[in-house]
């Protein structure tokens, strides 16, 4: 997306991240050049980029001017960042006077090319360039400084003498968009699963069924009590933390591996006198993801066999959104159903979340096989 001549928010969703704009008038005397760097929000990678106003105001041919940005790598446990530098040519925005058809002859609805013109260079001698630099760690590279050096050129027809930059054909405005390229496929793997303990094999099950309290090692959601329900039933207190209950070759097969959550849960566990309670849960997860790329979110339901549709209602929520609400009465045995759904993220985590919205009986709404993965874009 492009916003404003000088004022460029660029996203690109398989590369192009960062813009720095350059836009210079070209005209007998004078030359004009404004640019900004645009800051990178620490929610798309881990890399920002220093907010510098480079504003070189009235130049003349022949001035060697500069402007620097930082990139600092934020990522405290990340082992930095691959990312180049390139250049391209400047589109005319659609409030430029000469917009659609105007600008370069050459190349109508562009700026005549200014890129010829900037050199970028790294002044920490890392060895980075423009087409192959590097970020991070922290502990021994947390930033690169580079300059980008512009001596402005003569127009063709009026050189001077001495003058040893380079010559344009005929006044006009140039400009030139130059980015930091980092390429998505560094911070998405399609491959790699991002919820953890999706098919709530961990903690291992003994026997039937059991409860386990949220933050069990190894468990990986967090649960809460629905908050709509009663907290005594009789004559007895719900535990504080909720307890998320999980099932191993009772009443039919996991649909992954060997067990199962059921999200209408039990208050003291098996081997206790007390039955019926409400216990219906909400089970989460903070998705590490990036803002701009999809999601693929697959996850698996099964009503409890022989049971009412008002006992197994699952509602499926995507950063606070509800996105899903399935419903089915249980047959004679377990039967799961599939399903899949792709959303944009908005922000460096994302909630995923599902909420038994049934009776609150201690039955019903079986939930297994809980996966999210980045989708690379096309």
């Amino acid at each position: 997306m492009n916003k404003l001549l000088n004022n460029t928010y660029i996203y690109k969703y398989k590369r192009l991240l960062i813009s720095l704009v350059a836009i210079v008038v070209l005209v007998s005397v004078l030359i004009i050049l404004n640019a900004n760097i645009i800051k990178v929000s620490a929610q798309i990678i881990p890399v920002t980029v220093s907010t510098n106003n480079l504003s070189f105001g009235t130049v003349f041919p022949g001035e060697e001017l500069e402007g620097n940005f930082i990139v600092n790598y934020i990522e405290d446990e990340g082992s930095g960042i691959a990312y180049r530098l390139i250049q391209k040519r400047k589109p005319l925005p659609p409030e430029h006077p000469e917009y659609p058809d105007g600008g370069d002859p050459e190349m109508p609805g562009y700026y005549r090319d200014l890129c010829s013109h900037l050199e970028k260079v790294s002044l920490e001698g890392e060895n980075d360039i423009p087409s192959s630099a590097f970020v991070g760690p922290i502990s021994t590279d947390p930033s690169d400084n580079w300059t980008i050096y512009f001596k402005v050129p003569a127009i063709f027809g009026q050189v001077g003498q001495d003058h040893t930059g380079g010559v344009v054909d005929e006044n006009g405005e140039y400009g030139c968009d130059i980015s930091i390229d980092i390429d998505v496929e560094e911070i998405c793997d399609p491959t790699e699963e991002l919820v953890i303990n999706g098919s709530f094999e961990t903690p291992v099950v003994s026997g039937g069924w059991d409860i386990f309290p949220s933050g069990t090692t190894g468990l990986g959601w967090a649960v809460d009590w629905r908050e709509d329900v009663p907290a005594t039933s009789g004559g007895y207190s719900r535990p504080d933390p909720a307890n998320i209950e999980l099932h191993r070759g009772v009443l039919g097969p996991a649909y992954e591996g060997g067990q199962y959550t059921e999200l209408d849960s039990d208050w003291y566990g098996p081997g206790h006198s007390q039955s019926g309670e409400p216990a219906s849960v909400k089970v989460y997860q903070d998705i590490p993801t990036i803002p701009g790329l999809t999601y693929n979110i697959n996850y698996y339901f099964s009503p409890r066999p022989n049971t009412a549709a008002a006992n197994n209602i699952l509602e499926f929520s995507w950063d606070g959104d509800v996105k899903a609400t399935n419903t089915l009465a249980g047959g004679s045995s377990i039967s799961w159903s599939g399903y899949n759904y792709s959303f944009t993220a908005s922000g460096d985590t994302t909630r995923l979340q599902f909420t038994d919205l049934g009776t609150a009986d201690g039955l019903g709404t079986f939930l297994d096989s809980v996966s999210v993965k980045c989708v690379l874009p096309q």
